[in-house]
C-alpha cells in the first residue's frame, strides 16, 4: 500500500467515525423522545418497547407456563401481546417464527417484568456486539491500523436498527466472525458448531452455510452434532408435533406467502422481482438461484481462484439477495461483507476496490436500507438489492481475474 493510499483509508475511516457516533448520538434521543413520557412503554406509533422482542418474550412465556403447543398460534400469541400492552397500536402483530429452541432460551427471560428483561436482553446484545468488535479488531489487520472504523460500525444504522427493534441479528454476525476466526485455525469443530448454531433463524444464512460446507466438507464435524442437540431441544420442548409445524411454517417461508404477510418495502431481497414474475414460486426460484451462485462461489473458493476474504464476501452478499425473507436488521451482516471486501483489497485480492469505492460501498451501506424503504413506499419496490447486485458483480469480478492471473493457493484466511 502506498502513502497515498493510506492517507486516502486513514482520512476514510475519520469521516466514518465522525459519522458513527453522530449516529449514535442523534439515535439516542431520537429514541427517547419518540418514547416520551415513558408511562406505558409505548412510543408515540403505538409500538412497544423493543418492538420485535415482544414476539420472543412471548414466546419465552409460553414455554415457561407450559403451553408450548400453543407456540405458533398467532391468534394466541396476539392475545398474550395485547395482555401486555393492552393500548399498543391494534395493527401490530409479532408471529412467532423462530425454532422451538429459542423459546426455551427465551423462558428465563420470561420470568421477568417486561422492562427489565428486555434490558437484560439488550445488555445480551451489547456484549454480542462487543464481541464482533473485538473480533474484528484481533483478526483483520485493517481494523488494528485503523480502530476508527469500529466506531463507525457501533453507530451504524443497521446496527442502531437490530439494538432498538429486539432483533437477534448480532448472534448471526458473531457466528459470522468466529467461524472465520477458528476456519482460518481449521478448527473444524468450531467453525462448523458456529455455522450450526445460525439455525436459531434458518433463513439468516442459509446461502452463506452452503457455500461454506461445499468449500470444507469437513466442518459437518461439528456442523452435524450441533444440530443433533438444537433438534433435541426442540422435541424436548415442544415434542415432535411443534417441531414439525416449525418446519411446515419455514417451508412456506420459502414457498408461498404466510399467514401474515410482510409488507414488500421491509423485504430487501431480489424475493419480490421473482414473485412479481412467478407468484406462487418466485421465493422458491429465488432461492434456488443463490443455492447455484453460492455453490458458484464456493467452487472458485476451493479451487483457490477468488481469495477466501472475497469469497466470503461474495457468499454474504449473495446470502442477503436472494434469500425468501431479508428484513432490514438481518442486513447487519452485510457489515462483515464490506470489511471482509476491505481486507481482501489491502491483501491485493481485489486491486481495482480503491478507498473511493469502498467510501461509496460504506456510505450505501450506512444510508441506503433505511433510504430505500423510504423510497420503496413512492417507487413500488426496493432500490438497495439492485445496489447491492451491482455491487457483488463489481466485487466477485475483478477479484476472479487477479486470482485467474495468479497462481492458485489452497482456500485458507492466513492473511487476515
Amino acid at each position: 500500500m502506498t502513502t497515498e493510499q493510506d492517507f486516502a483509508w486513514r482520512e476514510a475511516a475519520l469521516r466514518f467515525r465522525f459519522a458513527g457516533i453522530a449516529t449514535l448520538v442523534l439515535a439516542a434521543v431520537g429514541w427517547i423522545a419518540w418514547l416520551y413520557p415513558f408511562d406505558d412503554l409505548l412510543d408515540r406509533s403505538g409500538t412497544p418497547l423493543g418492538g420485535d422482542y415482544v414476539m420472543l418474550y412471548v414466546a419465552g412465556q409460553t414455554i415457561a407456563n407450559g403451553q408450548s403447543h400453543t407456540l405458533y398460534d398467532d391468534g394466541r400469541n396476539q392475545q398474550r401481546s395485547s395482555s401486555l400492552f393492552p393500548t399498543m397500536n391494534p395493527h401490530e402483530s409479532w408471529p412467532y417464527r423462530y425454532p422451538p429452541t429459542v423459546a426455551a432460551v427465551m423462558a428465563p427471560l420470561s420470568h421477568l417484568p417486561f422492562l427489565w428483561s428486555y434490558v437484560a436482553f439488550s445488555a445480551i446484545q451489547l456484549s454480542l456486539l462487543g464481541a464482533c468488535l473485538m473480533l474484528w479488531r484481533n483478526d483483520f489487520a485493517s481494523l488494528r491500523r485503523r480502530p476508527e472504523w469500529l466506531w463507525a460500525i457501533a453507530g451504524s444504522p443497521l446496527v442502531i436498527e437490530v439494538l432498538v427493534g429486539g432483533q437477534s441479528s448480532l448472534l448471526a454476525l458473531l457466528c459470522v466472525l468466529g467461524f472465520a476466526h477458528y476456519y482460518r485455525q481449521e478448527n473444524d469443530w468450531l467453525a462448523g458448531g458456529l455455522l450450526a448454531l445460525t439455525l436459531y433463524k434458518p433463513n439468516v444464512l442459509a446461502l452463506f452455510i452452503l457455500g461454506c460446507l461445499l468449500v470444507r466438507p469437513r466442518l459437518l464435524r461439528g456442523f452435524v452434532p450441533t444440530v443433533a442437540v438444537g433438534v433435541a431441544l426442540a422435541i424436548a420442548t415442544c415434542g415432535l408435533s411443534g417441531l414439525l409445524e416449525y418446519l411446515r411454517l419455514g417451508t412456506q417461508l420459502a414457498s408461498s406467502a404466510w399467514s401474515l404477510e410482510t409488507p414488500y418495502w421491509k423485504v430487501h431481497g431480489l424475493a419480490p422481482f421473482f414473485q412479481q414474475g412467478l407468484p406462487q414460486h418466485g421465493k422458491l426460484l429465488c432461492f434456488v438461484t443463490g443455492a447455484v451462485l453460492s455453490a458458484v462461489i464456493a467452487g472458485y473458493w476451493r479451487a483457490g481462484r477468488v481469495g477466501p476474504q472475497a469469497a466470503m464476501a461474495c457468499l454474504l452478499c449473495s446470502n442477503a439477495l436472494f434469500n425468501p425473507y431479508v428484513p432490514i436488521y438481518d442486513l447487519v451482516l452485510l457489515i462483515a461483507a464490506l470489511l471482509f471486501a476491505c481486507q481482501a483489497a489491502c491483501n491485493g485480492e481485489c486491486p481495482s476496490l480503491k478507498p473511493g469505492a469502498f467510501q461509496l460501498l460504506a456510505a450505501a451501506l450506512f444510508l441506503g436500507p433505511h433510504l430505500s424503504q423510504i423510497a420503496a413506499s413512492v417507487l413500488g419496490w426496493q432500490p438497495f438489492p439492485v445496489f447491492l447486485l451491482a455491487a457483488l458483480v463489481a466485487l466477485a469480478t475483478p477479484a476472479r481475474l487477479y486470482w485467474l492471473n495468479s497462481s492458485p493457493t489452497p482456500p485458507q484466511l492466513h492473511t487476515f
